[in-house]
C-alpha cells in the first residue's frame, strides 16, 4: 500500500470507522493502521456525496449503503478508490469510479 497511497491521501469517515472496528490478533496491527489513519484527511458526507450516493443505490440496488458512500466520495472528489471489493466496485466504474485493487498490482 505505501507504494500507492502518497502523502496527502483521504478516506471516507466510513473507511475510518470500518479500520477502527476491526480487532487483529497483532497487535502491531492496531498501531499500523491508527498511524494510516492519523496521516489521512478524512472526508465526511455532503449534499453532492449523498446525490452520488443515491444515484448508485438506484443504479446498483445490491450494493449496502456503506459502500454506495464510499464509492460516492470517490466520485465527488475524482479520488481513486482502492480496495479489493471487486464486487461492488468493479461495477460502480460505469458512472466514473476509478477503481484498483492493490491486491491485482504486480
Amino acid at each position: 500500500m505505501d507504494d500507492l497511497v502518497d502523502s496527502d491521501f483521504k478516506i471516507s469517515f466510513i473507511t475510518k470507522i470500518e479500520l477502527l472496528v476491526w480487532n487483529p490478533t497483532v497487535q502491531e496491527d492496531i498501531h499500523i493502521r491508527e498511524e494510516f489513519i492519523n496521516g489521512a484527511e478524512v472526508i465526511f458526507v455532503n449534499d453532492e456525496i449523498i446525490t452520488a450516493a443515491i444515484k448508485i443505490r438506484k443504479t446498483f440496488n445490491k450494493i449496502k449503503l456503506p459502500d454506495a458512500i464510499i464509492a460516492a466520495i470517490a466520485l465527488v472528489y475524482g479520488l481513486i478508490l482502492l480496495s479489493d471489493n471487486d464486487i461492488d466496485f468493479k461495477r460502480i466504474e460505469a458512472l466514473g469510479l476509478k477503481y484498483l485493487n492493490p491486491k491485482n498490482i504486480n
